[in-house]
């Protein structure tokens, strides 16, 4: 049978943390939306899946426990009023705050439409990374969470409104000037041979990139770890670190043209 919310939140629980949207991802992405909803199928799979208590919650909901994918599917019904919306998102985010874990991971399942919609708005007016710009909308989400007004109506959409102005603070509408592209038109560009932490290292020694040049490149390429979330936990700037790392690349491609970076 599900697990309803009056049951306390178990670590088990906890580990089986997901997020969801109306179709299913494709299982190999690693962006940050489509890892969420391959995290919440396994939160609500299986013969307990994460449920809220609809005899509780009343206000025309089915008398019995709900699976949190059911309660989606029937918030985004046309057939849902507002007052039913509404009071299952105070339910939803209260419980996000107090239980955290499962329950965050849930708020941000059901919220997983308007977060794909909020997406692809800013992507039209913010020249960021798809990937970079997924994770700071689902950042600034979960922190909306915890700062939106219970008592304000239309909950959901004071959350939509709060996540937008966060990002959008933190990176104003600003196009970074890319460096140019070196001409690369009929010559050979090789890698010398070693792991590219050597390469990074030899391009330090001799002056082509700065220690914190290499840390951006080998940070957010070699490791993978978004540049917002990297100048989140660095406190930099995103359009100024985003102009470093291009030069930075800039400079890498133009020394292996120029075979300054051939060996060391």
């Amino acid at each position: 049978m599900p697990h309803t919310d009056r049951s306390t939140l178990t670590a088990d629980s906890t580990t089986r943390s997901s997020f969801v949207s109306t179709s299913h991802p494709n299982d190999g992405s690693s962006l940050p939306l489509d890892v969420a909803e391959k995290a919440f199928r396994l939160l609500v799979a299986g013969p307990r899946p994460l449920a809220v208590d609809g005899a509780v919650l009343g206000h025309g909901l089915p008398a019995r426990a709900i699976p949190v994918d059911e309660l989606r599917a029937i918030l985004l019904h046309p057939s849902c009023g507002r007052t039913t919306r509404d009071e299952v998102w105070r339910h939803l985010i209260t419980h996000a705050r107090t239980h955290r874990g499962a329950w965050m991971v849930a708020a941000v399942a059901v919220a997983m439409p308007l977060l794909r919609r909020l997406t692809k708005t800013l992507s039209e007016t913010l020249r960021m990374e798809r990937e970079d710009l997924e994770a700071e909308v689902l950042t600034c989400f979960m922190e909306a969470l915890e700062r939106v007004n219970l008592a304000w109506t239309h909950p959901l959409l004071r959350l939509a409104r709060l996540t937008q102005c966060a990002v959008l603070r933190t990176h104003p509408d600003r196009e970074p000037q890319a460096a140019a592209e070196p001409d690369l038109a009929g010559q050979p560009l090789s890698c010398p041979d070693g792991h590219v932490d050597l390469l990074l290292a030899g391009a330090i020694r001799q002056g082509i990139l700065t220690a914190d040049m290499a840390q951006i490149l080998g940070v957010t390429r070699l490791e993978n770890i978004p540049l917002s979330l990297y100048c989140r936990r660095e406190g930099l700037d995103y359009v100024t670190t985003r102009k470093r790392r291009q030069r930075a690349e800039a400079r890498l491609v133009a020394a292996l043209i120029s075979g300054e970076l051939s060996s060391f």
